[in-house]
């Protein structure tokens, strides 16, 4: 993780400040050792001379007495020589000076040399004098070894056998080479091994880069991607598909480069070469172009092939040769900078230099006179417009326009399906594994379970592919207005066919209906996501106002149990409201006591149902004792507060197409409603947030970890997922049931504090991106406050409520959390 630094606090490690107080508490300490090692060296040098000076004082018997002892030994006279006379040769010369005494001259100086003033125990310092008798003499040993140790005459000796040492020969030296290189190289493994710095990875990195290139993460990606499809799930590919994409793998390695990124890249458009900026990975982008334009295989006629896409799959890309949509099409690949270039050298002018007018004016005139210089003479030549257009086109475009073709694209297309199980919850084919490899996200660790027998054939895959199209173009119209709610009919209309015929398949390959193990893997069914456009298109028509037509469409959807059983309480729910309005009453209490007796009927549509049921039975006066009556629930405190609004200005009005009204806050700016009424309950003592249910769901996923990322089979099949693929269906719960009946009693019994605080403590450094950890917006302590104030039958029973709805973001929860820490039991939701 990266180390994230106040720039501005005075503990910062590169301050300049702190910087030069670094500096000079380290010229300080340097100046330090210099005098210790000063002073150590002068004491050794007094010690020394000392040394030699009480081997001076030691009484050395002379030469003459040693004789004197010998002569003794052997009984032999010894003579002295004082007693012989002497030979005076220069008696007639008087010396001026007195004879030199007897007892010779002092060869070590004076005496006083021997105790030096700085010797004296009274200019020692405080250490020595407190030092005990042990540490002083453990001092004078150490003082001593080191004497020893350093003193030149033990050398001596030494130096002399290395003298007298024959010289080495040849077989020695060569030994002693190979011994050194092996202890050169010990040592290089060791620094290797202990590369740690910065520095060294650094240095590594770009040794290893300097002497082999290494492939893109983009390639490795995409080839590994390839690579497990084709492994455990060929069957559902042609030979001719399978050659392709074994042709793909073969290529040079710019054209694949070149390739991938393209392919992460729009679709069905034309790119500039010249505009490409992928020289630093890509040597000769032309010849990475010409290698993927290149056909691998012969093409074959359409007819005499079932599938348009196999026939057209012989290449990988096309040039702008082969461009579709004339001069126009070509001009839109052109800047304005350029089509003005091009308008100045065809002589054209245009008033107003839009794109637009630009491009009118460059195809306005089909033909034109031409003034030419020929060798000989001058003449006029007529020559088409379009041809020198496209002339000098052709000289702005460096290098010619590349696209990837169609059949090329859609098979990765549907290779990316089948890996993913699924659209890529990204929208792109790598994104997720590009976000893992550049460790900008962690996600989950669970355990990866591909199961190879998920799709059935070939033609199942182009199926549940159609289908799944449909599926998120349904889902883009709903985000739209009304002409979005027509278009979603259309839509529906189209589709239902394809339903009724998945149906039928389900019906027949299952008779009896499909058990909790099967019904997991019913989300690969081409029914399942053809399912989700009905609903979906239900709602539209619930826009437009065709209730009838709406409520054919639930009665077929009520009719099967195969596909999104979770959504019958609601789809009942949405019966009785259609009935009602069309006058048929009883009909609708009917259908709510239907739907309350269906066992696929989750316990978050019983609440509405129940309602429902109480009110249709005092409006079609149903005797008392016949009534159902439900157990009360409790009532939401309605709080009112008055504020003061605040004028917004005009300017900023119509900038924004949505304005949220401005209140007075309390200590006199502006804020939203929202922030109101947080600073209202702050007065009280509360705490809260405006996350709209965030915080309870990031409790909900802490709480509900372990059983969130349990091996499910056709949970995890890639590891690249921040949340089980049945997330958000009913499969969801039923997959996970005997896990989650746990996990519940553990909460409800214990709170839960001993599950976050672990969970949080090995996820959080990691920054885990997993659906619904808002790692940034909520600390570990306001997760324990809240879970301690909801207590633990509290917190169960929220889990249950999100495990039934899908184990997804929840919906229809209130703006505000609020909680007041003092009380401990006082945690509350605000709409």
């Amino acid at each position: 993780m990266p180390l994230h630094l106040a720039p501005k606090k005075s503990y910062h490690p590169y301050n300049r400040e702190n910087r030069e107080r670094v500096a000079r508490d380290e010229a300080l300490a340097r100046a330090k050792q210099a005098e210790d090692d000063a002073y150590l060296a002068a004491r050794d040098r007094s010690d020394r001379l000392a040394q030699l000076r009480r081997q001076r004082d030691a009484k050395i018997p002379s030469a003459h007495a040693q004789r004197r002892v010998a002569d003794a030994a052997l009984g032999r006279d010894t003579i002295d020589p004082t007693s012989l006379p002497s030979l005076h040769l220069g008696a007639d010369v008087e010396r001026a000076e007195p004879p030199p005494p007897q007892h010779g001259a002092p060869l070590l100086g004076p005496s006083v040399e021997l105790h030096p003033w700085y010797l004296d125990p009274k200019w020692q310092s405080g250490h020595a004098k407190s030092a005990t008798e042990a540490q002083k003499a453990s001092m004078q040993r150490q003082d001593e070894a080191r004497k020893q140790r350093e003193d030149p005459l033990a050398q001596m000796p030494q130096a002399h056998r290395l003298r007298r040492r024959p010289p080495p020969q040849a077989t020695s030296l060569t030994e002693e080479r190979r011994q050194r290189e092996a202890r050169e190289a010990e040592r290089a493994a060791a620094l290797q091994a202990n590369r740690t710095s910065a520095f060294f990875r650094r240095r590594a990195r770009a040794e290893r880069a300097a002497r082999a290139p290494r492939p893109s993460m983009y390639v490795e990606l995409l080839q590994d991607m390839i690579c497990t499809v084709l492994a455990g799930e060929s069957h559902l590919f042609t030979s001719r598909e399978q050659t392709s994409l074994s042709a793909l793998l073969t290529m040079p390695y710019d054209a694949r480069y070149l390739f991938v990124r393209l392919l992460q890249r729009k679709r069905d458009q034309w790119y500039r070469l010249d505009k490409l900026e992928y020289h630093d990975d890509v040597s000769n982008l032309a010849q990475a172009a010409h290698d993927l334009c290149t056909p691998f295989a012969a093409p074959l006629p359409t007819a005499s092939s079932d599938d348009a896409d196999e026939a057209e799959l012989y290449r990988f890309a096309m040039m702008d040769a082969e461009m579709d949509g004339g001069l126009p099409a070509r001009l839109a690949l052109l800047t304005v900078d350029e089509l003005k270039v091009l308008a100045k050298q065809l002589g054209r002018r245009c008033k107003h230099p839009t794109r637009s007018e630009l491009v009118a004016t460059l195809l306005a005139k089909p033909a034109n006179a031409t003034l030419c210089l020929y060798t000989d003479r001058l003449g006029l030549e007529m020559e088409p417009s379009s041809a020198r257009l496209e002339r000098a086109m052709a000289a702005l475009l460096h290098g010619g326009c590349l696209r990837l073709a169609p059949a090329a694209a859609r098979l990765l297309d549907r290779v990316a399906l089948v890996y993913h199980r699924g659209p890529p919850a990204f929208g792109s084919l790598l994104t997720a594994a590009i976000l893992q490899r550049t460790r900008r996200c962690h996600f989950p660790s669970y355990t990866v379970q591909r199961t190879s027998d998920l799709f059935v054939d070939r033609a199942h895959v182009l199926s549940f592919a159609s289908a799944c199209a449909a599926a998120e173009q349904m889902d883009q119209y709903m985000e739209e207005g009304l002409d979005a709610a027509r278009a979603c009919v259309q839509l529906l209309e189209s589709c239902e066919a394809a339903w009724h015929d998945a149906v039928q398949q389900a019906r027949a390959a299952w008779p009896e209906g499909v058990t909790g193990a099967q019904y997991a893997r019913m989300r690969f069914h081409t029914g399942w996501p053809l399912t989700r456009v009905l609903f979906k298109g239900c709602e539209a028509l619930a826009r437009l106002g065709q209730l009838t037509q709406e409520a054919a469409v639930l009665q077929r959807l009520l009719a099967q149990r195969y596909f999104w059983r979770g959504r019958r309480g609601a789809w009942h729910d949405r019966l009785a409201v259609i009935a009602v309005r069309q006058g048929r009453k009883k009909e609708a209490l009917q259908r709510c006591l239907e739907a309350l007796g269906d066992p696929d009927t989750r316990w978050v549509y019983v609440a509405a149902l129940q309602r429902r049921v109480e009110r249709l039975e005092g409006q079609c006066k149903v005797p008392l004792p016949a009534r159902h009556f439900y157990a009360r629930q409790l009532q939401p405190v309605i709080v009112s507060w008055s504020g003061e609004r605040c004028p917004t200005s005009v300017g900023h009005a119509r900038r924004s197409t949505q304005m949220r009204t401005r209140w007075r806050a309390p200590d006199g700016g502006t804020c939203t409603v929202e922030e109101l009424c947080l600073a209202r309950y702050a007065e009280q003592g509360f705490r809260g947030f405006h996350c709209e249910g965030d915080l309870i769901f990031f409790l909900y996923v802490l709480l509900m970890w372990d059983v969130l990322f349990a091996p499910v089979p056709g949970a995890f099949e890639t590891p690249y997922q921040r949340a089980p693929l049945d997330v958000d269906t009913d499969v969801f719960h039923l997959a996970r049931r005997p896990a989650m009946e746990e996990q519940l009693a553990r909460i409800a019994q214990t709170g839960g504090q001993d599950i976050i605080q672990s969970v949080d403590a090995r996820e959080r450094p990691l920054r885990t991106y997993a659906q619904g950890c808002r790692w940034d917006d909520f600390s570990v302590d306001v997760l324990q406050e809240v879970a301690e104030c909801l207590g633990g039958p509290g917190l169960a029973a929220l889990c249950r409520f999100l495990s039934d709805e899908g184990g997804g973001r929840p919906r229809g929860f209130p703006d505000l959390t609020l909680w007041r820490y003092s009380d401990r039991h006082s945690e509350r939701s605000f709409e």
